[in-house]
């Protein structure tokens, strides 16, 4: 028998239709979405059923219990870096770093990348993933980002602007192996590329892996490209760590050809996630054993 997917609840519909709205307006007057960021951080999880399971279940694997406060923790997290990436659409590369206050790990960093490898970087939804490139771009003349594109119109034409302005490269997986043929071109080159880590897309090769006393499935996409040329892989995380303040930590590299590097780079997200769980931009359920629970 075919399974015949669920009409979206009104809910949900609504805060598709919020979200397209919430874009435009950060776009032109961040300071609204400022102004009434206390009231829509408690609608949020009222009306939406999906972000109010998903996260309460999300918060319960990472903190030991479930909580509303921990769910209007993360909406106000994605709300935070809505605001930023509309404010972002007005400043400059320099000043988009200004906003950072630290970066960890720089001179290992620096050191890895005169082995003239390439580089793999991976990352979690946290944070200020626009902010955290303008720091990379500080130290590497061409960056290309893996990305999906995003149904969100209004979003999508800010992070592509943003991008052409910092003189990022986008490699929207969308386009298959064109996309896939031009990022093991740019390894060769010793270019870097970024992908998300924390979470596979549908029909995207993955493992589940152990994480925070769950199963998260990771996309073994970062691995097996790295491996193409021997490219090392770096885990990259940028946290807020106040209001428009953000710190970058490049951690320890890990060896592709490592038998768990996939492991590796589920260990190296868990141990950020864990750190900053508010932080952590997932509006659905996150883990293997939650999925039909959302």
């Amino acid at each position: 028998m075919n399974h015949v997917p669920a009409r979206p609840r009104v809910g949900e519909r609504l805060i598709a239709l919020w979200l397209s709205g919430l874009f435009r307006i950060a776009r032109t007057a961040p300071w609204f979405l400022v102004f009434v960021r206390p009231a829509i951080v408690r609608l949020v999880p009222l009306v939406s059923r999906q972000v109010r399971i998903s996260t309460r279940l999300n918060g319960a694997r990472l903190l030991g219990k479930s909580s509303a406060s921990f769910t209007r923790e993360v909406v106000g997290s994605f709300y935070d870096f809505v605001i930023d990436v509309g404010r972002s659409a007005r400043l400059s590369a320099a000043e988009l770093r200004e906003k950072i206050v630290a970066v960890e790990g720089e001179a290992a960093y620096l050191a890895l990348r005169a082995e003239r490898r390439g580089a793999v970087l991976v990352t979690a939804h946290m944070g200020s993933f626009e902010v955290g490139l303008a720091a990379l771009r500080t130290v590497e003349p061409s960056i290309r980002v893996v990305f999906k594109r995003d149904e969100f119109g209004g979003f999508e034409r800010i992070r592509k602007s943003l991008r052409q302005r910092m003189g990022i490269i986008e490699a929207p997986i969308d386009d298959g192996w064109t996309t896939l043929i031009g990022l093991r071109d740019a390894l060769g080159n010793n270019e870097v590329v970024v992908m998300q880590a924390d979470r596979a897309m549908t029909g995207q090769k993955a493992r589940a892996v152990s994480f925070a006393g769950g199963t998260l499935r990771i996309p073994v996409g970062p691995v097996t490209l790295a491996r193409i040329h021997g490219s090392p892989i770096v885990p990259v995380y940028t946290v807020r760590v106040g209001a428009g303040r953000y710190k970058v930590w490049l951690e320890p590299a890990i060896d592709a050809d490592a038998p768990d590097a996939v492991e590796q780079i589920g260990r190296s997200i868990e141990k950020f996630v864990k750190d900053h769980p508010g932080q952590w931009l997932v509006l659905e359920p996150a883990f293997v054993e939650d999925a039909h629970r959302g």
